[in-house]
């Protein structure tokens, strides 16, 4: 009965962790108000630019220390999990206190993009609405990317290897490429 809790607790605590489907409309990645492309199909004024800027500047703080929580609140969760002697009690509280801190973050951004819709005319939301699923494949692209580069040690644009298998190497005749970052997104 006592395990049976436990791997309940357990299955119920490691759903908890999985991220929730997205229920907001899919904003561009990054600054896209300083995109040329996006500021191209959505003819931004420079003022709307600035506002946007103004908009995401008043809440970048915020978003830092919310997605603080949830990371501190994430390895609440895992260090309890990981103890030797799981305490159910211990791990729903520890649990209910991560949902609470990613509805805090989620609140936050939802109200960020009702606060920039109020910049954008009627025409130019519309024009984000048509393209979300262009957007959250450029978002899907920026997380593979992301990820990949981790597996690499940092290294954008280096081969991938299985843990435990010889590195890559270029044949003799190859220059090495020095590393350059990738541009910054403005």
């Amino acid at each position: 009965m006592r395990r049976a809790l436990v791997l309940s607790t357990l299955l119920g605590a490691a759903l908890a962790a999985l991220p929730a489907p997205a229920q907001m409309l899919e904003m561009p990645p990054g600054k896209w108000w300083k995109r040329p492309a996006v500021v191209e199909a959505l003819k931004l004024a420079p003022e709307q630019q600035q506002r946007l800027e103004e908009v995401f500047s008043k809440n970048r703080r915020t978003f830092v220390d919310l997605k603080a929580d949830v990371d501190r609140r994430t390895i609440d969760l895992e260090d309890l999990l990981a103890a030797r002697e799981v305490e159910p009690r211990k791990v729903a509280a520890a649990s209910e206190a991560l949902e609470q801190a990613r509805a805090r973050l989620g609140k936050a951004r939802t109200m960020m993009v009702v606060e920039m819709r109020g910049v954008l005319t009627g025409d130019q939301w519309a024009t984000i609405v048509d393209r979300r699923e262009e957007f959250r494949a450029e978002r899907r692209a920026e997380v593979r990317r992301r990820f990949a580069d981790r597996r690499n040690g940092g290294r954008p644009g280096r081969p991938t290897a299985r843990p435990g298998a010889p590195a890559p190497t270029a044949p003799p005749d190859a220059e090495e490429e020095p590393d350059v970052p990738d541009e910054p997104e403005p």
